[in-house]
């Protein structure tokens, strides 16, 4: 409408947009999911417009099924804490995946992945990049890449759950809700090493408190979810790229969600920079909730986007809702 208005007339193709998904099942254990996006139809402006992805998966073994993905993307829109988005021009490669595995009776659990990628992105290493006059500040390096998590949950508290009836348990979920209070720790290790010679190698650790009080069945303010977590990150060398640089070494993490009046909650989820005590990411959030559906309008003020989802909590319902202009979050899953 913007571009009518300035005289490009209704039907400019810059006025169009094409949201194309595709997820295919080749046989029981293998998929193949893909995405294209352009934000723009005008010829001249493809390059820039036009966002995509496939991804092959095969699921490997039986005990422990894991999960070999072989993908290829071209503008991947990453959001990496306080560098902001970077969007990796293409990759191409390979991931090795485990599920999480528990180690005995102990409560812990370990994941793990490894992964080889030829990366197209940006650099801000002037001795990586050609003299200038440059049309741009890519490089291209192959990354190889080993990461392991640790994780280990303490429950603290536990309440008594409702029946699950539309009365009383399921009056606004599609499940009854169980009042808990958990302590929660993890330790991940990642170390990525570059075909330039390259490297970058980090620990993390995190511990946090997750809870959720009520039962979500009363009219007024029966409902109060709230987390508070801690990470910090002794880090070694550092990427040559933007994209998967580690910029934030010690983190705030907080949010709350309060229902307010029938199916009506809100809340909020921050992450704060405490070296530098800038805002990180900020999410506001206003939710309709009911057995069978939930409404969701979210905005986050940092990152200047918005979003409304719907997701049905029945049928068989797996899918997930996704902003339109949708992208990795790679800073909040390393």
């Amino acid at each position: 409408l913007s571009n009518d208005a300035e005289g490009g007339g209704v039907i400019d193709p810059a006025n169009f947009g094409l949201l194309v998904d595709l997820d295919a099942s080749l046989g029981p254990r293998t998929t193949l999911v893909g995405s294209a996006e352009l934000t723009s139809l005008d010829p001249d402006d493809l390059e820039n417009e036009t966002r995509g992805s496939l991804r092959l998966r095969q699921t490997i073994g039986t005990t422990y099924p894991h999960r070999l993905t072989l993908e290829s993307s071209y503008r991947d829109r990453l959001f990496n804490g306080s560098l902001g988005f970077q969007t990796v021009q293409s990759s191409i490669g390979g991931v090795l995946e485990s599920p999480t595995i528990p180690i005995g009776q102990t409560g812990l659990t370990i994941r793990y992945q490894a992964g080889v990628q030829r990366i197209n992105a940006n650099t801000d290493r002037a001795d990586l990049l050609p003299l200038p006059p440059r049309d741009n500040n890519r490089i291209s390096l192959t990354r190889y890449q080993g990461s392991a998590t640790l994780n280990w949950t303490q429950p603290l508290w536990q309440g008594d759950i409702l029946p699950a009836t539309a009365e009383e348990g399921m009056r606004y979920t599609p499940a009854p809700i169980l009042p808990n209070v958990q302590l929660n720790s993890s330790i991940t290790g990642v170390a990525s090493a570059y075909s330039n010679g390259d490297s970058q190698e980090f620990l993390r650790g995190s511990i946090g408190l997750t809870g959720q009080f009520g039962h979500f069945s009363k009219p007024f303010l029966d409902y109060t979810g709230f987390n508070i977590g801690y990470s910090q990150v002794a880090l070694g060398n550092t990427s040559p790229f933007l994209f998967d640089r580690v910029a934030d070494t010690r983190i705030l993490n907080a949010g709350i969600t309060q229902q307010l009046y029938g199916p009506f909650r809100v809340g909020f989820q921050t992450y704060l920079n405490l070296d530098t005590n800038e805002e990180i990411s900020t999410d506001f959030f206003l939710e309709y909730s009911r057995r069978s559906y939930n409404i969701l309008l979210r905005y986050n003020p940092v990152q200047q986007r918005g979003l409304v989802g719907l997701r049905i909590n029945d049928f068989n319902w797996t899918g997930a809702t996704e902003p339109f202009d949708p992208f990795s979050n790679s800073w909040e899953d390393d």
